[in-house]
């Protein structure tokens, strides 16, 4: 849109001469408005685009902010359940039920920052049966576990009038800070870790990247986690989104108004501090390729359904020294997730 009326701009300022040029200019000074300058020009403009894809935007609330983002859905709630039924791990099986909440506060600073808030809680219940020691802890089964992560970030645009590729163009540095924790039973503060990140963003009408290193360490202990920290969201049509999630991929296709498919392929990879003697960990990572729907019901209400294939499913508990206890690999097998998403 903001193109069709960039065209329209230029083919109407070829049709008038100076005089015309002057008559505006004079009727603009009757009315004690002055006429919009270029740098306001492309600055509502580019606004005007950014405001479209990010209003289309129904995963935004994984993603990095931006300072242009839509204070109209300052808050945002998504209730979620993630189901895997009967994995079968050869000695033993596993139900995993792991239901969770997470909350989303924007706050703008000014036209060039902005703030946002977020908190997540999940609980992981794993139902094991046909072993007495399926993990090799000496006990039958695992007690509750859970995540729990408070996300502070801070968004600044580094750009104005200034462009590299495309004309509206936005440069921001993003930074976060955060603390986690994932754990079974008492040894929450045990597992207690914080950190940052920060990175270079770009946002265009099509394009919205953000690239930087992330750094984590025990708050008890020692050692400093490095690594990489990227999104990417490509909008090549208006009813095509691609965009990664997590480490893989999601392509979104809005069939209607109001109604999506997606279809995904992405690694979920989560490790908890358990309730033993000594620091004994337990890593769950699974391979999920599936696909579903999002149906916008109402401005302030959208359900998510998706189902798939756990391509591969590996469950590994190791002591804090490396030493593997047991590993574990299940057959191919499916999961299920459930999404609610308000927005007040």
């Amino acid at each position: 849109m903001a193109l069709v009326l960039l065209l329209i701009g230029e083919a109407g300022a070829a049709a008038v001469d100076s005089g015309g040029a002057g008559a505006d200019t004079e009727a603009a000074a009757e009315t004690g408005e002055l006429p919009e300058s270029e740098p306001d020009r492309i600055r509502r403009e580019r606004a005007a685009e950014l405001a479209r894809s990010q209003e289309a935007d129904p995963s935004n609330i994984e993603s990095p902010i931006f300072p242009e983002a839509r204070y109209r859905d300052a808050v945002r709630l998504r209730l979620e359940t993630h189901f895997v039924p009967s994995a079968n791990f050869g000695t033993y099986k596993a139900n995993l039920y792991q239901p969770s909440l997470r909350a989303r506060f924007t706050f703008p600073v000014s036209d060039r920052s902005v703030l946002q808030l977020t908190a997540r809680g999940t609980l992981s219940h794993y139902d094991l049966s046909g072993s007495a020691d399926p993990l090799g802890l000496g006990r039958p089964d695992l007690g509750e576990l859970g995540a729990v992560s408070l996300v502070l970030q801070g968004a600044y645009q580094l750009n104005e009038t200034a462009f590299v590729f495309e004309d509206g163009e936005t440069w921001s540095l993003l930074a976060n800070l955060f603390a986690r924790s994932r754990w079974e039973s008492s040894a929450f503060s045990d597992a207690l870790t914080y950190g940052g990140a920060m990175a270079l963003g770009y946002q265009s009408a099509k394009w919205r990247l953000a690239l930087g290193l992330n750094l984590e360490s025990p708050l008890t202990g020692s050692g400093v986690d490095v690594g990489f920290t990227g999104t990417l969201r490509w909008d090549p049509t208006d009813r095509l989104t691609i965009r990664n999630r997590g480490s893989g991929i999601q392509f979104e296709y809005d069939l209607v108004r109001d109604f999506e498919i997606f279809g995904a392929g992405y690694l979920d990879s989560q490790t908890y501090l358990l309730d033993e003697p000594g620091e004994i960990t337990l890593r769950d990572s699974q391979t999920l390729v599936g696909g579903g729907f999002e149906w916008r019901i109402s401005r302030h209400f959208r359900l998510n359904l998706e189902a798939g294939l756990v391509a591969t499913h590996k469950i590994k508990v190791k002591e804090e020294g490396g030493a593997t206890l047991s590993s574990k690999t299940a057959d191919p097998g499916g999961y299920a997730d459930l999404r609610i998403e308000i927005r007040p």
